[in-house]
């Protein structure tokens, strides 16, 4: 049966849309002042100008961290004490209690919106690996119907070829990409080749954390770009953080910009885990901690937004809600003019999607997933920030929010009379 949403707002369309979906993809969207030919069969909703988006899409999550919180603390909120609580936490969990945080990381993320994630799954140890490989295939099985999921597996700092073998073993059994954190390892270098060299021999793609630090003297996203060239990787390669950029003298961040530029490397910015955990030991003027987002979107180069963390010790706030994300992204990396604010919801749907090699997009031919807000103006989404949304994929209804608000009944006629 095809269905009509009828009187949709969409970005950047002064006038009102309908949108006729049919076999879960989008057919036609055209102006609500057009003609509707009546057809038989068909279901037709009137949205009565609410704002239609594409889903979310989180290119990066750390599903098998989330929710530790406040089981694993981070008293200093530095990322070195998080790194360490979470290895040292490790040991006492299973595929069991892995799966369990995971679903409840997947469940948030559908009902703010997203219909397609991509998480970082830890790799240092084999016994480590074999459990979260299975908890995620467990929830991929599981979700299948409701949301898209890919997994990176991230090499250890100091990898031994014991280690080595394990990440081939999770590449050939459903991991999909390979990741790490080079700048933290003792021989970032050393680190970053054995990452590219088992990418190339396997075929995947590499998504990386990169100079998520404060410290100028942190760089390894040039020797990122002289790596993706060399193995022609351009356009297969994705440095999220590098938030040293920012603590950098404008010349040579500029300079690293343009190398990331020509060789088509792909950033990914975490306003929440980076506000909170850059500029600890600042006084005075704390930095924000994000990367130069504005200067790469002026440049050209990709960026999309991320949760990152969610509940744990390195962002013991979130709710897998990108809206959020977009949020703090506007007021870290100021982007707040009404170009700026368009791009943001960009940067958490189609952009990302884009990223994972998939076509997403309020478009003819496109797979129906969406969102629809309670909002009536796209200028104030963010402003906004409405619980109420009803999320759509392959044009079935996965899940929808409604916020019930109850005023005492004195203040409710007051309210009404305005």
């Amino acid at each position: 049966m095809k269905t009509l949403l009828q009187n949709a707002q969409l970005m950047g369309i002064n006038e009102l849309q309908n949108i006729t979906i049919e076999d879960g993809v989008f057919q036609s969207i055209q102006s609500a002042n057009n003609r509707i030919q009546q057809e038989k069969n068909i279901r037709t909703i009137n949205l009565e100008g609410k704002v239609v988006l594409p889903s979310f899409a989180d290119v990066h999550m750390h599903l098998d961290k989330a929710f530790t919180y406040p089981a694993i603390q981070n008293k200093s909120g530095t990322l070195f004490e998080a790194v360490q609580s979470f290895q040292n936490y490790q040991v006492s969990i299973n595929s069991e209690i892995l799966e369990t945080s995971m679903s409840k990381g997947i469940y948030s993320a559908i009902r703010h919106g997203t219909t397609a994630l991509r998480t970082h799954l830890d790799g240092n140890s084999t016994e480590y690996i074999k459990h979260v490989v299975e908890a995620y295939h467990a929830v991929k099985n599981k979700f299948s119907d409701h949301i898209h999921i890919e997994a990176v597996i991230m090499c250890p700092l100091n990898m031994t070829m014991e280690l080595e073998n394990d990440i081939r073993w999770a590449l050939n059994n459903g991991i999909e990409h390979i990741g790490g954190a080079p700048h933290l390892s003792e021989h970032p270098q050393k680190n970053l080749e054995r990452i590219f060299d088992i990418a190339v021999s396997v075929n995947t793609d590499i998504d990386l954390h990169v100079d998520e630090s404060d410290d100028p003297q942190v760089s390894t996203l040039p020797d990122i770009c002289n790596l993706t060239d060399e193995a022609k990787y351009n356009g297969r390669v994705i440095a999220a953080h590098c938030t040293s950029l920012s603590a950098m003298e404008k010349v040579k961040a500029y300079e690293i910009l343009q190398r990331v530029k020509e060789s088509k490397v792909n950033i990914v910015t975490l306003p929440g885990a980076n506000l909170y955990l850059q500029g600890r030991n600042d006084q005075g003027i704390i930095r924000r901690g994000l990367t130069l987002v504005k200067e790469m979107i002026e440049l050209g180069i990709p960026v999309a937004v991320g949760s990152d963390n969610i509940q744990d010790p390195f962002h013991p706030f979130g709710k897998a809600d990108l809206l959020q994300m977009a949020l703090l992204g506007s007021y870290g990396a100021q982007l707040t003019s009404e170009k700026h604010m368009n791009k943001l919801i960009e940067m958490i749907s189609t952009i990302p999607d884009g990223l994972m090699k998939r076509k997403n997009g309020l478009s003819p031919g496109c797979s129906a997933d969406f969102i629809i807000l309670e909002t009536l103006d796209p200028r104030l989404i963010l402003a906004e920030q409405t619980p109420t949304r009803e999320i759509w994929r392959n044009g079935k209804v996965i899940c929808k929010v409604t916020e019930v608000v109850e005023f005492e009944t004195s203040l409710h006629a007051n309210i009404t009379s305005v």
